[in-house]
């Protein structure tokens, strides 16, 4: 599968040079050049080496309120960083001020040629959640590709304002990617011990080409089972969370010896060497990839959809092979929508195993990320009861966190909770909320008078008096609704008062 990869903040732009990489060390065309990485740090892209300049694009350069290097001596307060300071709603504002800079850059990717796109971010940043939500509904709006997006989540040593933020932005992915990768940093660190974010930026990547970039590179050597990106499309489309699994088995170096050379030399037949591997060595090494360190750790036996892909010399891997690879599979996560196939490398000294698990559910470690997030928005919100913001934002976290509220009654007069939009045009971030608010405002200006009048209608007895008047009301009201009688004449209104008031006697 081609794909287009746009790396979003620190964390982004480090895992996409890592990814271009591995891209070059296996030989697979994975991007075809079709790169971009954005960032309001433009110190960031000075540990990249893969990344060209032209396709390094820094936000919010001119923004006020983004810290630049030369500005951080100068700000109060000793946690400023350089950027956005891990404020989601600032990297909100800058994206969309830079959406026109975005654009432009975003011609220099050809997504004629690709099938599919990756944002790639950090989600307690805050670029990667802010600046990356607004790429993501920039790239739904304008790419007919499926979009997916890779996000590595904070720590549980890391503060709560990071942990909001990728709740926050957990909440918003979801819904508008067409699937998402989350990476749990802090599974992966627990098992290393020096260059822990370097060793799980390669883990991504090994495990990231692996899956996308099978049988991108060319080879002469026949498919048991052709991959192809549809495979991967169809895997993914259920949409959720997706986690990745890898696993893999070095081959021995068979030398041939004197006598095997000579009889070759001589123009006598040579058969090939046995295969090192059986049905059975292959059933285990895609045990070892069920069994390894997932991107996303996660109950497998709730994956909507498995893909399995088996790399190696072509002797290496047989047919019987992959039909146990899939019984285990079908065996260890319950279902039978599991797709397989391989990748011919002939030159290859190792068989890799990479599993792709589909909307998951059951993962504890998001389940804690809410948990973590609501209860800071609610400390927020007794320090600052006052902030509208803030409320927005404690309304967005709970109401899915705490399901029963959707069938509470009550809910439907609690006055915090009766202008949220539908669960499902809910996505969890408090920039699209506001859209949405601010459009139901504009339009409410005029519809609140029909329910006005309604209630009017409903209420005690009017005068003969009272009722004139508020016929005239719901005329005036009607009037600016529709934008048609601005001016009409007051023999109009009272004809029309005339006719409505035997209705309401």
């Amino acid at each position: 599968m081609k794909l287009a990869l746009l790396g979003v903040g620190n964390a982004g732009t480090r895992i996409v040079d890592q990814l271009l990489a591995a891209e070059s060390q296996t030989d697979r065309p994975l991007t075809e050049g079709n790169v971009l990485a954005f960032n309001t740090t433009p110190s960031a892209f000075a540990d990249t080496t893969h990344i060209d300049g032209e396709r390094q694009v820094v936000i919010g350069d001119i923004h006020p309120d983004v810290t630049r290097p030369e500005d951080i001596a100068d700000r109060s307060g000793e946690d400023r960083r350089e950027g956005v300071a891990g404020d989601p709603e600032l990297g909100v504002e800058v994206a969309r001020d830079d959406l026109p800079e975005i654009r432009r850059s975003l011609d220099m990717v050809d997504d004629t040629e690709v099938d599919a796109a990756m944002i790639v971010a950090g989600l307690g940043g805050g670029t990667g959640c802010g600046l990356g939500a607004v790429l993501l509904e920039e790239l739904a709006s304008i790419y007919e590709i499926p979009i997916y997006v890779l996000g590595v989540l904070p720590t549980s040593e890391e503060s709560d304002q990071r942990a909001w933020t990728a709740a926050r932005a957990v909440r918003t992915f979801v819904p508008l990617a067409d699937a998402v990768f989350p990476v749990d940093t802090e599974s992966w660190l627990a098992s290393t011990e020096s260059d822990g974010y370097g060793e799980l930026n390669r883990a991504i990547a090994t495990r990231l080409v692996s899956l996308f970039g099978s049988g991108e590179r060319e080879s002469t050597a026949i498919s048991e089972l052709r991959m192809d990106p549809n495979d991967l499309k169809r895997t993914l489309d259920v949409g959720g969370l997706a986690t990745v699994g890898y696993a893999e088995t070095e081959l021995d170096d068979v030398s041939e010896g004197w006598y095997r050379r000579l009889r070759r030399l001589l123009g006598f037949d040579v058969p090939d060497p046995e295969p090192q591997t059986d049905a059975v060595s292959i059933k285990n090494l895609v045990q070892r990839a069920v069994d390894s360190k997932l991107t996303l750790q996660c109950d497998i036996e709730t994956a909507d959809r498995v893909l399995l892909v088996l790399s190696g010399p072509p002797k290496e891997l047989s047919r019987k092979g992959f039909e146990t690879g899939r019984y285990l599979l079908e065996d260890e996560t319950g279902t039978v929508e599991i797709l397989a196939g391989d990748e011919p490398l002939p030159e290859a000294s190792r068989i890799t195993a990479t599993i792709l698990l589909s909307n998951v559910t059951g993962v504890p470690r998001i389940e804690a990320l809410q948990r973590r997030a609501v209860e800071f928005q609610r400390e927020q919100d007794d320090l600052s009861a006052t902030d509208p913001d803030a409320l927005s934002a404690d309304t967005t976290l709970s109401a899915e966190d705490d399901q029963s509220s959707e069938d509470d009654p009550s809910s439907e007069d609690d006055p915090s909770t009766g202008d949220e939009q539908p669960p499902s045009d809910d996505h969890g971030f408090d920039f699209q909320d506001a859209e949405l608010v601010d459009q139901s405002d504009v339009e409410g200006e005029s519809a609140p008078s029909e329910d006005e009048s309604g209630k009017d209608e409903t209420e005690e007895e009017p005068t003969p008096t009272d009722d004139n008047a508020a016929a005239d009301d719901t005329i005036d009201d009607d009037t600016a609704a529709d934008d048609t009688a601005a001016t009409e004449s007051e023999s109009t209104a009272d004809e029309s008062a005339a006719e409505n008031e035997p209705q309401k006697q």
